[in-house]
């Protein structure tokens, strides 16, 4: 999907600048445990649905809306996994926009057995992965935000502060 409104409307106003956004991703973990993954197109890497919070949407249903309208699947946010920032969580986009994100990390389950579908321009193919044999092609920060989710630990993981 496209820029939304909202931030090409700050683009216009601070081009290129870094700019600090509340985003979400969304583990979907359906009843045989297993993961919805994308293909990202940007990246050609795997990795959970995410996206940014739109002005007076809640973190929960950017998640809902995010998955649904990359995949067309429902979900059902069921507890935060983990918040998270920092180095990590800063990209530089191919058109030279910087973006740092607080990432609000949910564990969800399916709301209807619907299968997934590529739904949009961001990805190139969605699928489920059992949680034992996920893709090796995810990046590092991917592979340790689903780990969180498949924990059983209901209490969300914070990184500890920088020193």
């Amino acid at each position: 999907m496209p820029i939304s409104a909202y931030i090409a409307n700050i683009r216009a106003k601070i081009g290129h600048d870094l700019l600090l956004l509340p985003g979400v991703t969304a583990v979907v973990v359906n009843a045989r445990d297993e993961v919805l993954l994308q293909l990202r197109r940007d990246t050609k890497t795997w990795a959970p649905p995410s996206g940014g919070v739109e002005p007076g949407e809640t973190a929960a249903d950017t998640a809902i809306r995010e998955v649904f309208e990359e995949t067309r699947i429902s979900i059902l946010p069921e507890r935060v996994v983990a918040v998270l920032s920092g180095r990590d969580y800063v990209v530089t986009y191919p058109n030279g926009d910087q973006m740092a994100t607080v990432t609000t990390v949910f564990r969800c389950r399916p709301t209807e057995a619907a299968a997934p579908r590529v739904n949009d321009d961001e990805s190139l193919d969605i699928r489920f992965f059992h949680a034992e044999d996920l893709p090796e092609n995810m990046l590092p920060r991917h592979q340790r935000i689903i780990a969180l989710a498949l924990r059983e630990e209901a209490k969300p993981y914070f990184d500890p502060p920088s020193a």
